[in-house]
C-alpha cells in the first residue's frame, strides 16, 4: 500500500492554512510537518518524515521572496526545479566561484548544477493550474501592494527555485542569481528538503507563494515584515494550491 503525501512546511502559520483545509477532508491520506526555518532544519525535517512514514511524495510549501519584477504578492511558484545556491569556492584572489550541490545517492557523490523536482508531481501541478485560472484569492491590496503596480488577481508560474540561509534584498544581489541559476523566487528551505528527498528516491515537489519583491518595494525586516504584509496572508494560496495538487494525486 503506498505511503502519505508529507507536506513539509517551515513555520507553524504557513502549515496551519492546509491544516483548517483538511479538517473537511478527514479521510485524505496526508502527513504535516514543521521543520523551522533554514537548510539544516529543512534536512533533517525531510530525513524525519521520510525514516518515519516512507511517504510517496514530498511537497514543500510556503512564502518567498520574488526574484523578477512581474511576480506580485500572491503569485504562486511551483518549483520544476531546486538550487541550493550558496556553496562557493574562493580562487586565491578572492573572487567566488558556485560549484554546485552535493547529492549522496546509491552510495555515489554527485555534483548537481540544479535538482530537478519530480516530472510527475509538475505535471500534476500543470493540470491544477489550468483548472485554477482566476480561482486564486486575489492579494489585499492594503497589505504591502506595490502602490505602482496595478492590482490584479494571483498567477501561476513553474520555473526554478532558489535556497539558502540568506535573504536577498538589494537588486544586484537578487539579478545575479537570476542570470546564473535562471531563479524565479528565493526561499530558506526547499532545496535542502529536495536533496534528501533524492537521496532517498522519493518524489519531491516544491509549491511558493510570493511574500515580497524587493525589486519593486523594499519591505521590513524580520517579525515587523509579518505585521507589514499579514500573517494570516503568508503561504495561504500555497496551501490552497497544494491541497488542489493532493487531491489530483489522489483520484489520478
Amino acid at each position: 500500500m503506498p505511503g502519505p503525501i508529507a507536506v513539509i512546511c517551515a513555520l507553524d502559520f504557513e502549515l496551519a492554512h492546509l491544516r483548517t483545509m483538511l479538517e473537511a477532508e478527514p479521510a485524505c491520506d496526508v502527513v504535516l510537518a514543521v521543520s523551522g526555518m533554514g537548510m539544516v532544519s529543512a534536512a533533517a525535517a525531510a530525513q524525519d518524515a521520510i525514516s518515519r512514514y516512507a511517504p510517496r511524495a514530498v511537497v514543500n510549501y510556503g512564502c518567498a521572496g520574488a526574484h523578477r519584477l512581474e511576480l506580485l504578492l500572491g503569485d504562486i511558484v511551483v518549483g520544476e526545479h531546486v538550487v541550493a545556491y550558496d556553496n562557493y569556492r574562493e580562487t586565491p584572489d578572492g573572487a567566488l566561484e558556485y560549484h554546485g550541490m552535493y547529492l549522496l545517492q546509491d552510495g555515489e557523490q554527485r555534483r548537481l548544477e540544479r535538482l530537478d523536482c519530480d516530472a510527475g508531481l509538475v505535471d500534476a501541478a500543470r493540470r491544477v493550474a489550468d483548472a485554477m485560472v482566476d480561482g486564486h484569492e486575489p492579494w489585499p491590496p492594503e497589505l504591502g501592494w506595490p502602490a505602482s503596480v496595478a492590482h490584479r488577481s494571483p498567477r501561476v508560474v513553474f520555473g526554478t527555485v532558489a535556497s539558502a540561509d540568506r535573504w536577498n534584498r538589494s537588486s544586484a544581489s537578487i539579478d545575479a542569481l537570476v542570470l546564473r541559476h535562471g531563479s524565479l523566487c528565493e526561499d530558506m528551505e526547499a532545496a535542502a528538503i529536495g536533496l534528501v528527498c533524492a537521496s532517498h528516491g522519493v518524489p519531491f515537489l516544491a509549491i511558493k507563494d510570493i511574500s515580497n519583491n524587493e525589486l519593486l518595494r523594499s519591505t521590513l525586516s524580520g517579525t515587523s515584515l509579518l505585521d507589514e504584509i499579514g500573517v494570516d496572508q503568508l503561504a495561504r494560496r500555497a496551501a490552497a494550491f497544494t491541497l488542489a495538487v493532493i487531491r489530483a494525486l489522489s483520484s489520478g
